[in-house]
């Protein structure tokens, strides 16, 4: 990309990983529009969407994640670990019983 370009976008979003999604966003929309509907037609989807992005011609609003997504993001995480012990002693569980069927 232009780091020109680069230096208008980043003035209209938090970064560089926010800008490249919020294009990916635009440019999915974009694509949905016949291309003689479009601000430039002959402009690919993607560079249009950057254009318009970089021009401030896109109006969003940046979410901010808040502290009980976070704490219930970091809870699932948790339940998932204490889920993989389970199956591990469960797994153990099972290969001592085949082994007492063994003997």
């Amino acid at each position: 990309m232009d780091p020109l370009r680069k230096r208008e976008l980043l003035k209209h979003v938090k970064n560089e990983y926010a800008g490249a999604v919020l294009a990916a966003k635009v440019a999915r929309r974009l694509h949905a529009i016949p291309a003689s509907e479009r601000e430039d037609p002959e402009a690919k989807v993607t560079s249009l969407a950057i254009t318009l992005l970089s021009d401030g011609k896109v109006e969003f609003e940046a979410l901010e994640p808040d502290e009980d997504t976070e704490a219930q993001e970091t809870a699932e995480g948790e339940g998932a670990k204490s889920d993989e012990k389970a199956e591990k002693v469960e797994k153990a569980e099972k290969a001592e019983k085949v082994e007492k069927t063994k003997k």
